[in-house]
Protein backbone atom coordinates (compact mmCIF):
# COMPACT_ATOMS: atom_id res chain seq x y z
CA UNK A 1 0.00 0.00 0.00
CA UNK A 2 1.23 3.52 -0.81
CA UNK A 3 0.05 6.98 0.17
CA UNK A 4 -0.25 9.39 -2.77
CA UNK A 5 0.37 12.91 -1.50
CA UNK A 6 -0.03 14.82 -4.77
CA UNK A 7 -0.40 14.36 -8.50
CA UNK A 8 2.99 13.29 -9.69
CA UNK A 9 4.57 10.76 -11.90
CA UNK A 10 6.72 9.46 -9.02
CA UNK A 11 5.91 8.93 -5.35
CA UNK A 12 7.59 7.65 -2.24
CA UNK A 13 6.98 4.20 -0.82
CA UNK A 14 4.69 3.86 2.19
CA UNK A 15 7.29 3.29 4.93
CA UNK A 16 9.11 6.50 3.94
CA UNK A 17 6.04 8.70 3.79
CA UNK A 18 4.34 7.35 6.94
CA UNK A 19 6.45 9.27 9.52
CA UNK A 20 5.31 12.52 7.89
CA UNK A 21 1.59 11.68 8.00
CA UNK A 22 -0.98 11.63 10.84
CA UNK A 23 -4.70 11.10 11.36
CA UNK A 24 -6.90 14.16 10.83
CA UNK A 25 -9.07 13.36 13.85
CA UNK A 26 -10.19 10.77 16.35
CA UNK A 27 -13.29 9.74 14.48
CA UNK A 28 -12.02 9.90 10.95
CA UNK A 29 -9.53 7.54 9.37
CA UNK A 30 -8.03 9.84 6.75
CA UNK A 31 -4.37 10.91 6.87
CA UNK A 32 -3.05 14.38 6.35
CA UNK A 33 0.47 15.70 5.79
CA UNK A 34 1.85 17.45 8.91
CA UNK A 35 5.33 18.31 7.75
CA UNK A 36 7.40 16.76 5.07
CA UNK A 37 11.10 16.77 5.86
CA UNK A 38 13.37 15.26 3.19
CA UNK A 39 16.24 15.18 5.72
CA UNK A 40 14.26 12.99 8.16
CA UNK A 41 16.20 9.79 7.49
CA UNK A 42 19.51 11.62 7.63
CA UNK A 43 18.69 12.94 11.13
CA UNK A 44 17.79 9.45 12.28
CA UNK A 45 21.12 8.13 11.02
CA UNK A 46 23.01 10.88 12.84
CA UNK A 47 21.02 10.57 16.07
CA UNK A 48 23.42 10.19 19.05
CA UNK A 49 21.26 7.51 20.63
CA UNK A 50 21.54 5.37 17.52
CA UNK A 51 25.30 5.91 17.50
CA UNK A 52 25.65 4.79 21.11
CA UNK A 53 23.38 1.82 20.52
CA UNK A 54 25.41 0.63 17.56
CA UNK A 55 28.68 1.04 19.47
CA UNK A 56 27.35 -1.13 22.34
CA UNK A 57 26.49 -3.89 19.87
CA UNK A 58 29.93 -3.62 18.27
CA UNK A 59 31.60 -3.68 21.70
CA UNK A 60 29.63 -6.78 22.77
CA UNK A 61 30.51 -8.62 19.56
CA UNK A 62 34.18 -7.69 19.83
CA UNK A 63 34.75 -8.80 23.44
CA UNK A 64 32.89 -12.08 22.83
CA UNK A 65 36.15 -13.45 21.39
CA UNK A 66 38.35 -12.13 24.23
CA UNK A 67 39.43 -14.53 26.99
CA UNK A 68 41.65 -12.31 29.14
CA UNK A 69 39.90 -9.96 31.63
CA UNK A 70 42.56 -7.26 31.23
CA UNK A 71 42.01 -7.21 27.45
CA UNK A 72 38.26 -6.73 27.97
CA UNK A 73 38.76 -3.94 30.51
CA UNK A 74 41.22 -2.15 28.23
CA UNK A 75 38.64 -2.26 25.43
CA UNK A 76 36.00 -0.93 27.86
CA UNK A 77 38.19 2.02 28.82
CA UNK A 78 39.11 2.79 25.24
CA UNK A 79 35.46 2.74 24.13
CA UNK A 80 34.30 5.23 26.80
CA UNK A 81 37.22 7.58 26.24
CA UNK A 82 36.70 7.61 22.47
CA UNK A 83 32.90 7.87 22.40
CA UNK A 84 32.36 10.13 25.41
CA UNK A 85 34.08 13.21 26.70
CA UNK A 86 35.88 11.33 29.51
CA UNK A 87 39.50 12.14 30.21
CA UNK A 88 40.18 8.98 32.24
CA UNK A 89 38.31 5.73 32.91
CA UNK A 90 39.41 3.43 35.76
CA UNK A 91 38.14 0.08 36.99
CA UNK A 92 38.90 -0.07 40.73
CA UNK A 93 38.62 -2.85 43.33
CA UNK A 94 37.27 -1.55 46.63
CA UNK A 95 38.02 -3.27 49.97
CA UNK A 96 35.82 -1.84 52.73
CA UNK A 97 37.49 -3.94 55.46
CA UNK A 98 41.07 -2.90 54.76
CA UNK A 99 39.93 0.51 53.56
CA UNK A 100 41.94 0.13 50.38
CA UNK A 101 41.30 1.00 46.76
CA UNK A 102 43.41 -0.39 43.95
CA UNK A 103 43.20 -0.61 40.20
CA UNK A 104 42.37 -3.84 38.42
CA UNK A 105 45.73 -5.62 37.96
CA UNK A 106 47.13 -2.63 39.92
CA UNK A 107 46.53 -0.32 36.95
CA UNK A 108 45.18 3.11 37.94
CA UNK A 109 45.54 6.51 36.30
CA UNK A 110 47.45 9.35 37.93
CA UNK A 111 44.31 11.47 37.85
CA UNK A 112 42.35 8.94 39.93
CA UNK A 113 45.22 8.57 42.37
CA UNK A 114 45.14 12.32 43.05
CA UNK A 115 41.38 12.21 43.72
CA UNK A 116 41.12 9.05 45.84
CA UNK A 117 44.13 9.51 48.10
CA UNK A 118 42.30 12.14 50.17
CA UNK A 119 41.00 10.81 53.54
CA UNK A 120 37.48 12.22 53.16
CA UNK A 121 36.99 10.39 49.88
CA UNK A 122 36.83 6.92 51.46
CA UNK A 123 33.50 7.56 53.19
CA UNK A 124 32.02 8.71 49.90
CA UNK A 125 33.26 5.54 48.20
CA UNK A 126 31.81 3.36 50.95
CA UNK A 127 28.46 5.18 50.77
CA UNK A 128 28.31 4.46 47.03
CA UNK A 129 27.78 0.75 47.73
CA UNK A 130 25.31 1.48 50.54
CA UNK A 131 23.02 3.60 48.37
CA UNK A 132 23.83 1.63 45.16
CA UNK A 133 23.61 4.91 43.25
CA UNK A 134 26.06 6.88 41.13
CA UNK A 135 28.09 9.41 43.10
CA UNK A 136 29.72 12.51 41.70
CA UNK A 137 32.82 14.27 43.00
CA UNK A 138 34.15 17.69 42.10
CA UNK A 139 37.80 18.40 42.77
CA UNK A 140 40.75 20.45 41.57
CA UNK A 141 43.87 18.73 40.28
CA UNK A 142 47.01 19.81 38.49
CA UNK A 143 46.98 18.97 34.78
CA UNK A 144 49.93 20.12 32.68
CA UNK A 145 50.98 22.61 35.39
CA UNK A 146 47.50 24.13 35.54
CA UNK A 147 44.83 23.77 38.20
CA UNK A 148 41.78 22.28 36.53
CA UNK A 149 38.30 21.66 37.90
CA UNK A 150 37.54 17.98 37.38
CA UNK A 151 34.27 16.06 37.61
CA UNK A 152 34.34 12.41 38.69
CA UNK A 153 31.43 9.95 38.46
CA UNK A 154 31.52 6.69 40.46
CA UNK A 155 29.47 3.69 39.30
CA UNK A 156 29.21 0.81 41.86
CA UNK A 157 29.22 -2.80 40.65
CA UNK A 158 30.34 -6.30 41.64
CA UNK A 159 32.86 -8.49 39.86
CA UNK A 160 32.14 -12.16 39.02
CA UNK A 161 34.27 -13.04 42.07
CA UNK A 162 31.87 -10.93 44.24
CA UNK A 163 34.45 -8.20 44.75
CA UNK A 164 33.28 -4.61 45.05
CA UNK A 165 34.08 -2.71 41.85
CA UNK A 166 34.01 1.04 41.27
CA UNK A 167 34.14 2.46 37.77
CA UNK A 168 35.58 5.97 37.87
CA UNK A 169 34.72 8.37 35.02
CA UNK A 170 36.63 11.66 35.11
CA UNK A 171 35.96 14.59 32.81
CA UNK A 172 36.73 18.29 32.50
CA UNK A 173 33.32 19.02 30.98
CA UNK A 174 30.76 20.61 33.35
CA UNK A 175 27.97 19.65 30.92
CA UNK A 176 28.10 15.96 31.88
CA UNK A 177 25.75 15.19 34.78
CA UNK A 178 24.81 12.03 36.69
CA UNK A 179 21.73 11.54 34.48
CA UNK A 180 23.40 12.50 31.21
CA UNK A 181 23.52 10.18 28.23
CA UNK A 182 27.29 9.66 28.64
CA UNK A 183 26.94 8.24 32.15
CA UNK A 184 23.94 6.12 31.12
CA UNK A 185 25.95 4.83 28.17
CA UNK A 186 28.83 3.93 30.49
CA UNK A 187 26.43 1.92 32.69
CA UNK A 188 25.13 -0.08 29.73
CA UNK A 189 28.62 -0.84 28.45
CA UNK A 190 29.68 -1.80 31.99
CA UNK A 191 26.85 -4.34 32.24
CA UNK A 192 27.91 -5.94 28.96
CA UNK A 193 31.53 -6.07 30.13
CA UNK A 194 30.60 -7.68 33.46
CA UNK A 195 28.42 -10.22 31.67
CA UNK A 196 31.38 -11.28 29.50
CA UNK A 197 33.68 -11.45 32.55
CA UNK A 198 31.06 -13.57 34.32
CA UNK A 199 31.04 -16.00 31.39
CA UNK A 200 34.84 -16.31 31.44
CA UNK A 201 34.89 -16.68 35.23
CA UNK A 202 32.24 -19.41 35.22
CA UNK A 203 34.00 -21.21 32.38
CA UNK A 204 37.25 -21.30 34.34
CA UNK A 205 35.36 -22.47 37.43
CA UNK A 206 33.84 -25.35 35.46
CA UNK A 207 37.23 -26.40 34.07
CA UNK A 208 38.84 -26.17 37.52
CA UNK A 209 35.99 -28.19 39.04
CA UNK A 210 36.34 -30.85 36.35
CA UNK A 211 40.09 -31.11 36.87
CA UNK A 212 39.58 -31.25 40.62
CA UNK A 213 36.99 -34.00 40.18
CA UNK A 214 39.49 -36.09 38.24
CA UNK A 215 42.13 -35.53 40.93
CA UNK A 216 39.66 -36.49 43.66
CA UNK A 217 38.78 -39.66 41.78
CA UNK A 218 42.47 -40.52 41.51
CA UNK A 219 43.03 -39.73 45.18
CA UNK A 220 39.99 -41.74 46.28
CA UNK A 221 41.30 -44.70 44.31
CA UNK A 222 44.55 -44.56 46.27
CA UNK A 223 42.85 -43.76 49.57
CA UNK A 224 40.63 -46.81 49.16
CA UNK A 225 43.71 -49.01 49.41
CA UNK A 226 44.83 -47.15 52.54
CA UNK A 227 41.34 -47.47 54.00
CA UNK A 228 41.37 -51.21 53.36
CA UNK A 229 44.72 -51.45 55.12
CA UNK A 230 43.29 -49.52 58.06
CA UNK A 231 40.33 -51.90 58.34
CA UNK A 232 42.67 -54.88 58.31
CA UNK A 233 45.04 -53.31 60.85
CA UNK A 234 43.26 -54.68 63.92
CA UNK A 235 43.42 -58.29 62.75
CA UNK A 236 47.00 -57.96 61.59
CA UNK A 237 48.02 -56.37 64.87
CA UNK A 238 46.61 -59.33 66.79
CA UNK A 239 48.69 -61.66 64.66
CA UNK A 240 51.79 -59.56 65.40
CA UNK A 241 51.20 -59.13 69.12
CA UNK A 242 50.49 -62.81 69.79
CA UNK A 243 53.96 -63.99 68.63
CA UNK A 244 55.56 -61.08 70.50
CA UNK A 245 53.86 -62.19 73.70
CA UNK A 246 55.22 -65.69 73.17
CA UNK A 247 58.72 -64.27 72.67
CA UNK A 248 58.42 -62.26 75.90
CA UNK A 249 57.26 -65.35 77.79
CA UNK A 250 60.16 -67.49 76.57
CA UNK A 251 62.58 -64.65 77.30
CA UNK A 252 61.42 -64.57 80.91
CA UNK A 253 61.92 -68.35 81.04
CA UNK A 254 65.47 -68.08 79.65
CA UNK A 255 66.34 -65.39 82.20
CA UNK A 256 65.46 -67.80 85.01
CA UNK A 257 67.10 -70.88 83.50
CA UNK A 258 70.26 -69.34 82.06
CA UNK A 259 72.54 -67.38 84.33
CA UNK A 260 75.07 -64.85 83.04
CA UNK A 261 73.19 -64.07 79.82
CA UNK A 262 70.65 -61.61 81.24
CA UNK A 263 71.81 -58.86 78.83
CA UNK A 264 70.76 -60.91 75.81
CA UNK A 265 67.30 -61.43 77.26
CA UNK A 266 66.99 -57.76 78.20
CA UNK A 267 67.96 -56.75 74.65
CA UNK A 268 65.27 -59.02 73.24
CA UNK A 269 62.71 -57.53 75.64
CA UNK A 270 63.63 -53.94 74.68
CA UNK A 271 63.30 -54.66 70.98
CA UNK A 272 59.96 -56.39 71.47
CA UNK A 273 58.69 -53.39 73.47
CA UNK A 274 59.70 -51.09 70.61
CA UNK A 275 57.71 -53.19 68.16
CA UNK A 276 54.69 -53.16 70.46
CA UNK A 277 54.94 -49.38 70.86
CA UNK A 278 54.99 -48.82 67.08
CA UNK A 279 52.06 -51.19 66.57
CA UNK A 280 50.04 -49.47 69.31
CA UNK A 281 50.64 -46.05 67.76
CA UNK A 282 49.47 -47.38 64.40
CA UNK A 283 46.34 -48.88 65.94
CA UNK A 284 45.56 -45.68 67.84
CA UNK A 285 45.95 -43.57 64.71
CA UNK A 286 43.80 -45.79 62.46
CA UNK A 287 41.13 -46.49 65.07
CA UNK A 288 38.03 -44.37 64.32
CA UNK A 289 35.23 -44.92 66.80
CA UNK A 290 32.07 -42.99 67.63
CA UNK A 291 33.70 -41.16 70.51
CA UNK A 292 36.47 -39.79 68.34
CA UNK A 293 34.07 -38.73 65.59
CA UNK A 294 32.52 -36.09 67.86
CA UNK A 295 33.77 -32.69 68.99
CA UNK A 296 36.07 -32.95 71.97
CA UNK A 297 38.29 -30.72 74.04
CA UNK A 298 41.67 -31.67 72.55
CA UNK A 299 45.25 -30.82 73.38
CA UNK A 300 46.82 -29.89 70.05
CA UNK A 301 50.30 -30.47 71.46
CA UNK A 302 49.48 -34.09 72.28
CA UNK A 303 47.92 -34.72 68.87
CA UNK A 304 50.96 -33.13 67.18
CA UNK A 305 53.40 -35.23 69.23
CA UNK A 306 51.49 -38.44 68.46
CA UNK A 307 51.58 -37.79 64.74
CA UNK A 308 55.25 -36.81 64.92
CA UNK A 309 56.10 -40.11 66.65
CA UNK A 310 54.11 -41.92 64.00
CA UNK A 311 55.95 -40.43 61.01
CA UNK A 312 59.42 -39.91 62.45
CA UNK A 313 60.75 -42.93 60.54
CA UNK A 314 59.30 -41.61 57.27
CA UNK A 315 60.77 -38.17 57.97
CA UNK A 316 64.22 -39.64 58.32
CA UNK A 317 63.68 -41.66 55.16
CA UNK A 318 62.75 -38.41 53.35
CA UNK A 319 65.98 -36.77 54.61
CA UNK A 320 64.05 -34.41 56.89
CA UNK A 321 65.50 -33.14 60.13
CA UNK A 322 62.40 -32.27 62.15
CA UNK A 323 62.12 -30.32 65.42
CA UNK A 324 59.00 -29.78 67.53
CA UNK A 325 58.50 -26.33 69.08
CA UNK A 326 55.33 -26.59 71.17
CA UNK A 327 53.81 -23.81 73.25
CA UNK A 328 53.13 -25.40 76.64
CA UNK A 329 50.71 -22.65 77.73
CA UNK A 330 48.04 -23.29 75.13
CA UNK A 331 44.37 -23.81 75.94
CA UNK A 332 42.55 -26.87 74.65
CA UNK A 333 40.74 -26.76 71.32
CA UNK A 334 37.16 -27.95 70.72
CA UNK A 335 37.59 -30.11 67.61
CA UNK A 336 37.16 -33.58 66.16
CA UNK A 337 40.48 -35.45 66.68
CA UNK A 338 39.94 -37.35 63.43
CA UNK A 339 39.90 -34.03 61.55
CA UNK A 340 43.27 -33.14 63.08
CA UNK A 341 44.67 -36.50 61.95
CA UNK A 342 43.22 -35.85 58.48
CA UNK A 343 44.92 -32.44 58.41
CA UNK A 344 48.28 -33.92 59.41
CA UNK A 345 47.99 -36.72 56.85
CA UNK A 346 47.26 -34.35 53.96
CA UNK A 347 49.93 -31.86 55.03
CA UNK A 348 52.42 -34.71 55.22
CA UNK A 349 51.67 -35.50 51.55
CA UNK A 350 51.72 -31.81 50.63
CA UNK A 351 54.93 -30.70 52.33
CA UNK A 352 57.27 -33.65 52.02
CA UNK A 353 59.31 -34.61 48.97
CA UNK A 354 61.64 -37.56 49.00
CA UNK A 355 65.04 -36.34 47.85
CA UNK A 356 68.77 -36.59 48.39
CA UNK A 357 69.28 -33.17 49.97
CA UNK A 358 68.73 -32.64 53.69
CA UNK A 359 65.66 -30.52 54.54
CA UNK A 360 64.98 -28.77 57.84
CA UNK A 361 61.46 -28.72 59.27
CA UNK A 362 60.06 -27.03 62.39
CA UNK A 363 56.55 -27.80 63.62
CA UNK A 364 55.27 -25.11 65.97
CA UNK A 365 52.17 -24.60 68.07
CA UNK A 366 51.32 -21.21 69.54
CA UNK A 367 48.47 -19.38 71.24
CA UNK A 368 48.14 -15.85 69.89
CA UNK A 369 45.35 -13.24 70.06
CA UNK A 370 42.52 -15.71 70.64
CA UNK A 371 43.78 -18.15 68.00
CA UNK A 372 45.59 -21.47 68.26
CA UNK A 373 48.30 -21.58 65.62
CA UNK A 374 49.78 -24.67 64.00
CA UNK A 375 52.78 -23.69 61.89
CA UNK A 376 55.13 -25.64 59.59
CA UNK A 377 58.46 -24.04 58.60
CA UNK A 378 60.46 -25.85 55.94
CA UNK A 379 63.71 -24.96 54.20
CA UNK A 380 62.29 -26.41 50.96
CA UNK A 381 60.44 -24.32 48.37
CA UNK A 382 57.18 -26.18 47.75
CA UNK A 383 56.59 -24.25 44.50
CA UNK A 384 59.78 -25.70 43.02
CA UNK A 385 58.07 -28.83 41.70
CA UNK A 386 58.51 -30.49 38.35
CA UNK A 387 55.39 -31.33 36.40
CA UNK A 388 51.90 -29.85 36.50
CA UNK A 389 50.38 -33.16 37.62
CA UNK A 390 52.65 -33.34 40.67
CA UNK A 391 51.72 -29.78 41.64
CA UNK A 392 48.01 -30.47 41.17
CA UNK A 393 48.11 -33.59 43.35
CA UNK A 394 49.95 -31.78 46.13
CA UNK A 395 47.70 -28.74 46.09
CA UNK A 396 44.68 -31.04 46.15
CA UNK A 397 45.87 -32.18 49.59
CA UNK A 398 46.05 -28.52 50.58
CA UNK A 399 42.47 -27.99 49.40
CA UNK A 400 41.28 -30.87 51.60
CA UNK A 401 42.95 -29.14 54.55
CA UNK A 402 41.28 -25.84 53.60
CA UNK A 403 37.86 -27.50 53.56
CA UNK A 404 38.44 -28.81 57.08
CA UNK A 405 39.66 -25.37 58.24
CA UNK A 406 36.51 -23.76 56.78
CA UNK A 407 34.49 -26.22 58.86
CA UNK A 408 36.05 -24.76 62.03
CA UNK A 409 36.03 -21.16 60.69
CA UNK A 410 39.83 -21.23 60.60
CA UNK A 411 42.32 -19.79 58.12
CA UNK A 412 45.21 -21.27 56.18
CA UNK A 413 48.13 -19.20 54.87
CA UNK A 414 50.96 -20.38 52.64
CA UNK A 415 54.14 -18.54 51.67
CA UNK A 416 56.87 -20.22 49.66
CA UNK A 417 59.87 -18.99 47.70
CA UNK A 418 63.52 -19.80 47.12
CA UNK A 419 64.88 -17.39 49.74
CA UNK A 420 62.65 -18.20 52.71
CA UNK A 421 61.52 -21.76 51.94
CA UNK A 422 57.95 -22.62 52.93
CA UNK A 423 55.81 -21.32 55.78
CA UNK A 424 52.40 -22.99 56.17
CA UNK A 425 50.21 -21.70 58.98
CA UNK A 426 46.85 -22.97 60.25
CA UNK A 427 44.88 -20.67 62.56
CA UNK A 428 42.01 -22.07 64.68
CA UNK A 429 39.82 -19.46 66.40
CA UNK A 430 39.27 -20.34 70.04
CA UNK A 431 35.78 -18.76 69.91
CA UNK A 432 33.56 -19.57 66.98
CA UNK A 433 29.90 -19.92 66.04
CA UNK A 434 29.04 -23.58 66.68
CA UNK A 435 25.85 -23.21 64.67
CA UNK A 436 27.82 -23.01 61.43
Amino acid sequence: MRVIKQNTLSYEVFHKSLPNMTKSGTSGRSLKLIHYNPAFEKKIANNEYIKYFKSIIQFTNKISSFEEPQQIIDEFKSLLKNNCNFKEVDVLLFNSINKSLKGFHNIISTLSKNIFTKPATFEILSDTFTTKKIKSLIDRVMIENKSEKIYCFLIPAFSPAKEKVLVSLTTLSPDIKENSIEVLYAQLVLQNMLARLETIFKGKEIIAAYNELQLYQSKLSNDYKLSAVGELTTGIVDEILSPLQVIISYTEFFKKEISGDEKIAETIERQVEKVKEVVNRLVEFTNIDDAKSKLQSCDLNKLTSKFYNMVISSLKNYNYECVLDLDQKMPTLLINPNDINQIFTNLFSFLFNKGDSLVGLIIQTQYQAGNIILRFLSTENINDLKGTEQKSEKFLNLKVVKNIMDKYQGEINLESNIEMGTILQLSFPLKRNLGE
